[in-house]
C-alpha cells in the first residue's frame, strides 16, 4: 500500500526549480537579444535567477524546519552509510527507503550548492570587455565589485552552469536506473507524494502555512536586497 512520503512544498520545489532552470537555459542563450514579448531578456534571466535563489534558500531552511523526508538529518549520511548502500545497490530486493537514499542525499546537496552559487555569482557577474563590444550584460550588483572580480564571477558562473548540466544528466540517468533496474518509480513518488516504502509510519509532516511563511521571507529578502543594492 502506498503511503505519503513527500510533502507538497518539496514537490512544488522540484517542479518550480525545473521550470526556472529551463528559463535560465533559454534566456542564457539569448542574452544578446533585446526583447521577447516586450520584456528585456536580461530582466527575465535576472529575476528567474533571483527566484531560484529564493527557492533554494527556502529549501535550505526547510531542510532544518520541514517535514521528516525534507530534513538534512534524515537523508545526509556519512561515508560508511554511503559505501554500505553502494555495496547493496544491485540487490533486486533492496527495499525503497522513505525519502532520499544515502547516495541520493549527496546528489541533493551537490545540486543545492550549485543552485545557490550560480544566482549569487550571476548577481555580480560582468565581462566589461564584452560589454564595450556591444554584448555581454552585467549582473545588477556588478557595480559593487571591481571589474576583474566581476569577470571572475562571470567565468565561474559559466563553469558552474556546465557542472549543473552534468549533474542533471547524472540525476536523470539515476532515475532511469531505479525505474528500469530496481523497479522504483522515484519520479512518480515525487509527483504524487506517495510510494510503497519501509518506515513511512514514522514520518512527520509540517503545516503548509509554515512553508508559505518561510518562502515569503526568503523571497522578500532576495527582492529587497537586490532592489536596495542595485
Amino acid at each position: 500500500m502506498k503511503t505519503k512520503v513527500w510533502d507538497l512544498p518539496i514537490r512544488l520545489f522540484h517542479v518550480l526549480i525545473i521550470l526556472l532552470v529551463a528559463v535560465q537555459w533559454w534566456t542564457g542563450d539569448r542574452l544578446d537579444d533585446p526583447r521577447v514579448m516586450g520584456v528585456e531578456i536580461i530582466d527575465i534571466h535576472i529575476w528567474s535567477g533571483c527566484s531560484i535563489l529564493a527557492l533554494v534558500l527556502f529549501r535550505v531552511i526547510w531542510g532544518f524546519a520541514g517535514s521528516t523526508t525534507a530534513r538534512f538529518d534524515h537523508f545526509v549520511k556519512g561515508p560508511v552509510a554511503v559505501v554500505g548502500y553502494l555495496s547493496n545497490l544491485f540487490r533486486s530486493r533492496q527495499p525503497q527507503t522513505a525519502g532520499h537514499n544515502p547516495l541520493g542525499g549527496l546528489s541533493v546537496l551537490a545540486m543545492l550548492v550549485l543552485l545557490l552559487a550560480m544566482p549569487l555569482l550571476g548577481l555580480f557577474a560582468a565581462d566589461y570587455e564584452d560589454m564595450m563590444m556591444g554584448f555581454g550584460p552585467a549582473g545588477p550588483l556588478s557595480d559593487l565589485i571591481d571589474e576583474d572580480t566581476a569577470k571572475e564571477a562571470a567565468d565561474l558562473h559559466g563553469t558552474l552552469w556546465t557542472a549543473l548540466q552534468i549533474l542533471a544528466a547524472v540525476h536523470i540517468a539515476a532515475v532511469l536506473f531505479y525505474l528500469v533496474v530496481k523497479r522504483q518509480n522515484l519520479t512518480g513518488a515525487m509527483i504524487t507524494g506517495r510510494a510503497e516504502v519501509e518506515g513511512a509510519q514514522a514520518l512527520r509532516f509540517r503545516p503548509l502555512w509554515l512553508a508559505a511563511l518561510i518562502l515569503a521571507a526568503t523571497g522578500g529578502a532576495v527582492v529587497v536586497t537586490v532592489v536596495a543594492l542595485a
